[in-house]
């Protein structure tokens, strides 16, 4: 995601504190303001956009949501971009994505990409905006594809690393070159 985003002439900064936040937060300048703002979130397959708050009643990537996750960010490390960006997101003066990576196949990865409209405070809804062509993993076809690959294969790894780390090195590189896409992410439709 960061990738595509980057390589459309946004700027990346940090929207996480730990583990938890925004996946992408990007801004474009221009004359040495920030005058745009995206929020992207991104996810796997069927995963959805989870609750959070007091009741689980604030939906991320809602502008409620988003809100309060600058402000922790702010705190955790004030720098003035948060607080440009932060006016704008309260004024509605943002972009919203939903970066959804899905298999189809046992070789391919597809992306979609979901514009968020909000409709107030803590509902929205999703419009695709975008759907890519499949990409085959072990044989993408050009640049841009072998780049997402790439960011893709990286992701990967991170997480492999994160969540397995008494793993050597060594059992890692074989996780990530079997399996790339495992039959249980694979949507029925795609069998």
């Amino acid at each position: 995601m960061h990738k595509f985003y980057t390589n459309s002439g946004w700027t990346q900064i940090e929207g996480e504190v730990g583990r938890n936040g925004i996946d992408g937060l990007y801004y474009k300048k221009r004359n040495g303001v920030i005058r745009g703002v995206l929020i992207a979130e991104s996810k796997w397959n069927t995963s959805r956009l989870g609750l959070s708050g007091k009741g689980k009643t604030i939906r991320q990537m809602s502008q409620e949501w988003v809100i309060r996750v600058l402000k922790r960010l702010q705190k955790y490390k004030p720098i003035p971009e948060y607080s440009s960006i932060l006016k704008l997101v309260q004024n509605g003066q943002y972009r919203a994505r939903l970066f959804r990576l899905k298999p189809v196949g046992e070789e391919s990865i597809q992306i979609s990409i979901y514009k968020i409209k909000n409709k107030g405070f803590k509902t929205f809804e999703k419009i695709k905006e975008r759907q890519l062509k499949p990409i085959n993993i072990n044989h993408p076809s050009n640049s841009f594809e072998k780049g997402i690959i790439r960011a893709y294969n990286d992701c990967r790894r991170k997480y492999l690393h994160r969540y397995l780390p008494s793993l050597p090195d060594i059992e890692i590189e074989r996780l990530m070159n079997d399996n790339y896409i495992q039959p249980k992410d694979i949507s029925r439709d795609h069998l």
